[in-house]
């Protein structure tokens, strides 16, 4: 029977409208699950079967799933895919849908009810209600894509004319698959490259801002503003109260800007020393969180950043909030502004260690006596800004493990900053194994400058291990400059009875050390000497005779306010040795220590006795 031609028209313009649709879909971006759906659709339509599935291998390529459907009802591909899936490898009877895409041609299904090859998807077919199937590869000229399923529910031979066409349609379908799958990868592409773009546009963008940063915190180093300048356009840049202090934790500038503040611990005139090391290892963060403690003693998130010559911090940027806070360009702001600190510190260093190599030239001239009968000397001070004429404090500080490279540098800055707005200039240098400042006082007490001397005392510290052996006196002031070399040995001896009494860490004047002051004082101590081997020689002379301890017995008694258990225990031996020894001193000193007056003598003697060791160190 031949078809009427209007009726091939038909057909033909129902198949062009068909495909016209996917292709629509395809140039619409409508998404694969969906693409594979219109496909499915189309094809139940335009052949007049029930159902229809678009199926495709999973990554592995170890089964052929249902990605897109017709008809089917959700149990159904749930079953199919997840409880029975079409496996494509290691199966004794493959499934029709496997071997159309193994072999990459059409297989058909009379009766799924008979067809071993349907065995474990009899039961959800029989639910579904279809009893024949074809399956249909999906070619491409590279590959085979999947598979096009039809199902009718009668019973059904698919003819050859069938095949022909689904087979057509499945072309259409595959070329419409790989399309879109293009279009995905281009649209990936495209966006990946958007984003790329966009990264590189910000990139540069960041990098320009961080030049203009980096030019105008220069353009301020090289016009000599120093730090606090520096410090104040960062606080201006990041809009945020910026805080410098030294590595000895020496306040050098505050920026402090709107109405946000940092805790006072940080603000404050006085030193602070935050645990943190003194040399950044390989592991310093250049911008970190940390803690410190509020005015109310609460713990408060603040952000700190080094400012580091080569390996060493020189000193710490200070400012609030949190670290998550901080955008790419503040952060690179606050780093330029290290970078710009840390130049002109080192501007500073360079400039403190010619002022200390001169400045130590004169130091040395005074105290040695050589500016006796000589103005050379004071008019090489005063073409330095050194008025020796007016009355100075002399601050003499005793460290043990000597003075060399950062240390040096770090108590010249400091004094540096200590003395920019002093006039006539103070002096700083070495003399003896001492660090020796003069410092102008005026007709003030020399208590006004124990500041300075504790500033000094600290410089010298840091966070060094050394600590404990660093103690500072202050003496004066001197009005003679040939008074210096007499005060130097005043001074020289007051930190050496200092070391010699355990006071470690502070800062003292002569008052401090009792009588002990006022004999350091007296120029001739041979009178002094003559007193103590009256009162303490007959003890020496017996422990030198005997090899016993009776005078360190009888000072650490003094000491200790004639206390037998502690004088014990700092002499580490037993009470009763102690009290052995006072009994034998009461008997060679001929007198009683529960004397009021024998005590001041004994004492008196004793003190004596420390200064004239120390003045021989």
């Amino acid at each position: 029977m031949k078809v009427r031609p209007d009726r091939i028209a038909e057909q033909l313009q129902g198949w062009l409208h068909s495909v016209a649709e996917i292709g629509s879909a395809v140039n619409q971006g409508a998404s694969l699950d969906a693409l594979l759906s219109v496909i499915a659709e189309t094809a139940c339509r335009l052949m007049d079967y029930d159902f229809c599935a678009i199926t495709l291998p999973d990554p592995e390529n170890r089964v052929l799933l249902i990605k897109g459907s017709f008809g089917l009802s959700e149990d159904y591909i749930q079953d199919v895919n997840a409880t029975h899936p079409i496996r494509l490898h290691g199966v004794s009877t493959p499934a029709p849908s496997s071997q159309a895409f193994t072999l990459g041609v059409a297989v058909h299904v009379a009766d799924t009810r008979t067809n071993p090859s349907f065995g474990p998807w009899g039961g959800v077919a029989s639910d579904q209600g279809f009893l024949s199937m074809i399956s249909v590869p999906l070619n491409t000229a590279s590959e085979i894509l999947g598979t096009l399923n039809c199902y009718t529910r009668a019973a059904h031979d698919f003819s050859k004319e069938e095949e022909a066409r689904l087979t057509m349609l499945a072309d259409q379908a595959a070329i419409a698959i790989t399309t879109a799958r293009l279009k995905t990868d281009q649209a990936r592409t495209i966006e990946h490259l958007n984003i790329t773009n966009a990264s590189l546009e910000e990139q540069y963008d960041l990098q320009r801002q961080g030049a203009e940063v980096h030019e105008r915190l220069t353009a301020l180093a090289l016009e000599g503003g120093g730090v606090p300048t520096v410090s104040a356009a960062l606080a201006e840049l990041i809009a945020r109260p910026v805080t410098v202090r030294g590595a000895n934790g020496a306040l050098l500038c505050n920026s402090l800007v709107g109405t946000e503040s940092l805790p006072d611990i940080l603000i404050r005139e006085t030193s602070y020393q935050h645990a943190e090391p003194a040399a950044a290892g390989p592991q310093s963060p250049a911008l970190a969180q940390t803690q410190v403690l509020s005015g109310s003693g609460h713990p408060v998130s603040v952000l700190r950043a080094p400012v580091m010559i080569k390996d060493e911090i020189v000193a710490w940027i200070w400012t609030n909030g949190q670290l998550e806070s901080l955008g790419p360009l503040d952060r690179r702001t606050i780093e330029h502004a290290a970078t710009v600190m840390a130049l002109e510190l080192l501007r500073t260093r360079t400039a403190a260690e010619a002022a200390w190599r001169h400045s130590g030239e004169i130091l040395s001239g005074l105290l040695s006596g050589a500016v006796r009968g000589s103005t050379a000397l004071i008019n090489q001070a005063a073409s330095l800004g050194h008025d020796l004429s007016q009355p100075h404090a002399v601050i003499l500080a005793r460290y043990d493990n000597g003075l060399e490279g950062p240390l040096q540098y770090r108590l010249a800055s400091t004094f540096m900053r200590l003395s920019e707005n002093t006039t006539p200039k103070p002096l700083l240098g070495m003399h003896g194994g001492y660090v020796v400042a003069l410092w102008p006082v005026e007709n003030q007490p020399l208590e006004t400058v124990r500041a300075v001397s504790e500033d000094i005392r600290r410089s010298l510290t840091g966070n060094s291990t050394a600590a404990m052996s660093a103690i500072t006196v202050i003496t004066g002031p001197v009005n003679n400059p040939a008074s210096y070399p007499e005060t130097f040995a005043i001074a020289r001896g007051a930190v050496e009875l200092a070391a010699l009494r355990g006071l470690h860490t502070r800062t003292l004047v002569l008052s401090d050390l009792g009588m002990a002051g006022l004999f350091l004082q007296v120029p001739d101590t041979s009178r002094l000497e003559s007193y103590t081997e009256q009162v303490l020689g007959p003890l020496r002379a017996y422990d030198r005779a005997q090899g016993t301890a009776l005078l360190p017995t009888l000072s650490a008694l003094i000491r200790n306010d004639l206390n037998t258990k502690a004088t014990a225990e700092q002499l580490f031996v037993h009470k009763n040795t102690v009290d052995q020894r006072r009994r034998r001193i009461e008997e060679i000193l001929g007198l009683q220590l529960t004397s009021i007056a024998s005590l001041t003598h004994i004492s008196t003697a004793l003190t004596i006795d420390d200064v004239i060791q120390a003045r021989a160190t």
